[in-house]
């Protein structure tokens, strides 16, 4: 085996940029993978604790300082309790107001005078809202007033720290929502 080592001479220079050339591009894509997710699992978890959060002042009916209104409030707190980490002007936030639990996410009433088992415009339906068309939820937008049911329902895109992934988490939506039971006032 000696002899080999005197015929063939073995060069050893280089190849340690070889393999960091190899290996970084996987390393660093891992890296900044596993810190976009846990971007993700944060964003996602700050946006649950911000609703429940602002549902909690929104239970109590009361307005904001200085004459804001509450529904200016529970942004304010859903930004605050977000840390920074959600652009406030691609936020949507929704409040619906049901009379008892059990109607949360109910389509209005109708009368399914076609058999097709789905609403057909001409039939009859029982305007719940009070916004002059039949709804597939029927919730009254609103904080809602004393004793109301109301169900709080943000909705955000969440958006990378970089555009290195963007294909993998371009089309990631974070939606957090919570029914609560306004208090008596």
């Amino acid at each position: 085996m000696d002899i080999f080592k005197h015929i063939v001479p073995r060069d050893d220079q280089g190849s340690m940029t070889t393999e960091l050339a190899l290996v970084l591009p996987v390393f660093l894509m891992m890296l900044v993978g596993i810190i976009e997710t846990g971007m993700l699992l944060f964003t996602n978890s700050a946006l649950e604790n911000a609703i429940l959060r602002s549902s909690r002042f929104g239970v109590l009916g009361a307005e904001g300082d200085n004459g804001v209104s509450r529904t200016d409030k529970i942004l304010a707190i859903i930004e605050e309790q977000t840390f920074g980490r959600v652009n406030m002007n691609s936020l949507e936030m929704q409040t619906l107001v049901y009379d008892s639990f059990a109607d949360i996410n109910q389509e209005e009433p109708y009368e399914d005078s076609d058999g097709s088992g789905d609403y057909t415009v001409g039939e009859n339906y029982s305007d719940i809202n009070g916004n002059g068309q039949w709804d597939a939820d029927m919730g009254v937008a609103g904080p809602g007033g004393a004793g109301d049911i109301v169900l709080y329902k943000v909705s955000y895109h969440f958006q990378t720290l970089t555009s290195f992934l963007d294909p993998l988490f371009k089309n990631i939506n974070l939606t957090a929502t919570v029914a609560v039971r306004n208090e008596p006032y």
